[in-house]
């Protein structure tokens, strides 16, 4: 665990008064202790003097005489012969003590200077500080004092640097945590506000208690962070933005940088594959994300040669989806590149539309060209003059009305379904008695059944329904003319209703051809026949059942068919019920 800074601080301080403190007290005390002892060494050095003064005077054994001034003095005095010999001494008789001429303090003073030594006194075994003066008329006296007096006093020397030491220390302490504290409480708080900035908390500043150079870094970093906080507010808005539109596109946006890692994928792109978000494609291989070789290929291509490129891909094979591929390099601003971003956009609709024109083309002009052509040719015949005969003539121009005809209904089917198509036919939805309408419908193509011996039999019951009452009558005709039209001569036709809950199912059933299985979803499509000739024959244009699947839409109902070749065909249609006490209009 790291150490707060303020704790370093302070130990650092600590340690560096203890050491200096430390180092003075040690030559303090050296400098005191020699000073103390060359003190203790002139004060003998004076008591030896007077002594030697006072023995100049004396008349008689100064024995007494020692022993008095030793206990006024504190101090050991002894005198001795030339010899070494002892004459007197304040703590010992003369006889007691053997000749003290080899030491080494008596050994100077003999030889006529003042001798020092301190050492351990072979009589008391005590150490002491030793001087001795020499005498006038040969011998010495000897002052002697403790050295305990120099190190008492070194002691208490020392006991007081120790506790003025401590005292030190703790008011350094004391100081100095208080000064650090003014150095780490902005520097703990600086970093608590970093460590919000990290979570996206830009609005919060470091209080600034002072104006030295912790006091600068406060306010300079409470200007950071405005900036910052700016610049993240311009960013985040920026990516909103960006984001709103890449979410709102159609076309999917996907950009990989050079090591082919996804960047950005928008929602589109997601939808495509099969994922719920595009940002959890952020960060996988473009392989993973899309698995087609030509979409890897546009992406290499464009990244290698530098240049867009438009291509247009099946994402899976067996695919009906047609994808078009925009895919441009992503350029920094030295001009290298740094990634591909890809526009993908599902035209799968609209090349089905434009494969839809070119067969409506086609067919329109086929179903045209048929009837032009044969009116044309009866045209000619008529005004070249090679027939004579009224009766044939009347045949030709009986033809060429019936063409006629079939190309005028040709016509306004088709002006029929683009009206409905495009909107432009208003479809007002109220009560509608269907029952009624299929009924009228029945009647009026009853002859036309008579005609084939067919039976048409109405199972309905009396239903109101929400409709257009005139688009819903060109259902019925349309559904029932068909039925009859491909049922055999004695064949039965038939209309019946099933209800459900909120809306009813309209069956229109016959005995006849029927419609092959791999045919049955292809009957709503404009001019599709089943057997063009025989549909051709009986007058019918091929828009009839596309017309009727379109209204049904309309009407937000559905339309199907069910049929066994050979034994017949049955469409069924849904219309919403018309709610109770509604009135037919």
């Amino acid at each position: 665990m790291h150490k707060p800074l303020l704790l370093k601080l302070t130990l650092l301080v600590l340690v560096v008064t203890l050491v200096s403190t430390g180092v003075t007290t040690f030559f303090v005390t050296m400098f005191a202790t020699e000073t103390l002892r060359e003190k203790v060494h002139t004060d003998l050095s004076s008591d030896g003097l007077l002594i030697r003064f006072w023995l100049e005077e004396l008349d008689g054994t100064p024995q007494q005489s020692v022993q008095a001034m030793g206990r006024q003095t504190e101090r050991r005095i002894t005198i001795v012969d030339q010899n070494g010999k002892v004459i007197a001494d304040s703590e010992y008789e003369p006889g007691f003590i053997i000749n003290l001429g080899d030491r080494p303090e008596f050994a100077q003073a003999l030889s006529g200077e003042q001798g020092f030594a301190e050492r351990r006194s072979a009589t008391t075994g005590e150490e002491r500080i030793y001087v001795a003066i020499p005498l006038e008329g040969g011998g010495a006296v000897r002052v002697a004092a403790p050295s305990a007096i120099i190190r008492d006093a070194t002691s208490k020397l020392i006991q007081g640097a120790l506790f003025l030491t401590l005292l030190v220390a703790l008011g350094a302490l004391a100081i100095t945590y208080l000064i650090n504290r003014n150095i780490t409480d902005p520097l703990h708080d600086l970093l608590l506000v970093t460590k919000r900035l990290q979570n996206g908390e830009f609005g919060r500043r470091v209080l600034v208690r002072s104006r030295d150079e912790v006091g600068q870094l406060g306010r300079a970093f409470n200007d950071l962070s405005m900036t910052l906080e700016k610049m993240f507010d311009t960013i985040h808005d920026r990516e909103s933005k960006l984001n709103a539109v890449l979410s709102s596109m159609e076309d999917g946006v996907l950009a990989v940088n050079t090591h082919r890692r996804v960047i950005l994928a928008n929602r589109a792109v997601a939808e495509l594959i099969g994922e719920e978000e595009g940002s959890s494609l952020i960060g996988k291989d473009q392989v993973e994300v899309i698995r087609n070789f030509d979409f890897s290929e546009i992406i290499e291509d464009t990244m290698n040669k530098k240049k867009s490129i438009n291509a247009e891909i099946k994402l899976y094979p067996g695919s009906r989806r047609t994808i078009a591929v925009s895919s441009n390099p992503l350029e920094a601003e030295d001009g290298s590149i740094i990634g591909v971003v890809a526009v993908l956009r599902d035209v799968s609709t609209l090349r089905r539309l434009e494969q839809m024109r070119r067969e409506f083309v086609a067919n329109v002009s086929h179903e045209l060209r048929t009837p032009l052509t044969s009116i044309k040719g009866f045209v000619e015949t008529i005004l070249n003059g090679k027939t004579d005969d009224p009766a044939l003539v009347d045949r030709f121009l009986r033809i060429v009305s019936g063409e006629t005809d079939r190309m005028i209904t040709l016509i306004n089917d088709l002006l029929d379904l683009s009206r409905i198509e495009s909107g432009k036919q208003t479809i007002v939805l109220q009560p509608v008695n269907i029952t009624q309408i299929f009924a009228n419908t029945i009647i009026m193509l009853e002859s036309k059944a008579s005609q084939k011996s067919i039976t048409v039999e109405n199972k309905m019951e009396n239903f109101m329904v929400m409709g257009d009452a005139k688009l819903l009558h060109q259902v019925a005709i349309n559904l029932v003319d068909n039925a009859i039209k491909y049922t055999k001569p004695g064949g039965r036709v038939w209309v019946e209703v099933k209800p459900k809950q909120d809306e009813v199912e309209i069956i229109i059933g016959d005995t006849g051809v029927g419609i092959p299985s791999e045919q049955i979803d292809r009957i709503f499509e404009r001019f599709y026949r089943v057997d063009k000739g025989r549909s051709r024959d009986m007058g019918g244009t091929g828009l009839g059942l596309s017309i009727v699947k379109h209204i049904i839409d309309k009407h937000k109902g559905k339309i199907y068919a069910e049929s066994r070749v050979g034994k017949g065909t049955q469409v069924s249609l849904t219309l919403q019920l018309a709610k109770e006490g509604s009135e037919e209009n």
